[in-house]
């Protein structure tokens, strides 16, 4: 098996798919000397060389990537953005807040669902009228749900109110992640439309979940 050198190394090579197999078994390997040289492959000229370079420094998880993976979510290629969202989420730093709450205005979906996920996983209050709006607003029925999921984590007792509203969601997804976000905040103002979904929602999993909800509500 070639040695993490020979992969760094790889990073300069003159062909873009030995490049991009280079960041990603970099990624694969975790090891924190392969930062600094996937820093340096987020300027590459391939698109999906600093793809891979973005997913890579996510899964090594070092916070020495902060900087440079917030600056990929403005990188021209959706791609990358797409990529660097969840590796500053699985960092976990609170200095990608920013970034990744300006990140939810993304023109792709993709992005701002991931984006919308990643702050669920860096707990921060700043975050919560953003996701709210999110939840409420965006047009995709997968960024309304990864924002409702992610208030959840957050647990702040202000997106009550834009949860309960979402619970009328056309889409059963959202309805179902707004459900489980207020089981997880625990706020009773919750219980009565809960116990509507519960027993009235014209989707099993919903009902289910918004249950869960309720015992966990109950047992406070």
């Amino acid at each position: 098996m070639p040695i993490i050198t020979d992969h760094i190394r790889a990073l300069k090579d003159e062909s873009p798919r030995v490049r991009q197999v280079a960041a990603s078994a970099l990624g694969n390997m975790g090891d924190p000397r392969a930062v600094d040289p996937l820093i340096e492959a987020l300027k590459d000229e391939d698109v999906m060389v600093r793809q891979a370079a973005a997913s890579a420094l996510g899964r090594i998880g070092d916070p020495r990537a902060v900087e440079a993976l917030t600056g990929a979510l403005k990188d021209k290629g959706w791609g990358v953005r797409w990529q660097a969202a969840p590796a500053l989420g699985s960092i976990g730093n609170w200095r990608a807040v920013e970034a990744l709450t300006e990140a939810l205005k993304d023109e792709d979906v993709m992005v701002r669902r991931q984006a919308a996920l990643a702050l669920g996983r860096i707990p921060d209050t700043r975050t919560t009228e953003p996701l709210t709006d999110l939840a409420s607003k965006d047009e995709d029925r997968w960024v309304r749900e990864a924002a409702a999921e992610s208030l959840g984590r957050i647990g702040d007792p202000r997106a009550v109110d834009h949860l309960i509203e979402a619970l009328k969601d056309d889409h059963y997804g959202v309805r179902w992640r707004a459900a489980q976000a207020l089981g997880e905040i625990g706020d009773p103002k919750a219980v009565e439309p809960l116990t509507h979904l519960a027993s009235k929602d014209e989707s099993k999993a919903v009902r289910k979940i918004a249950a869960e909800a309720l015992k966990k509500l109950r047992a406070r």
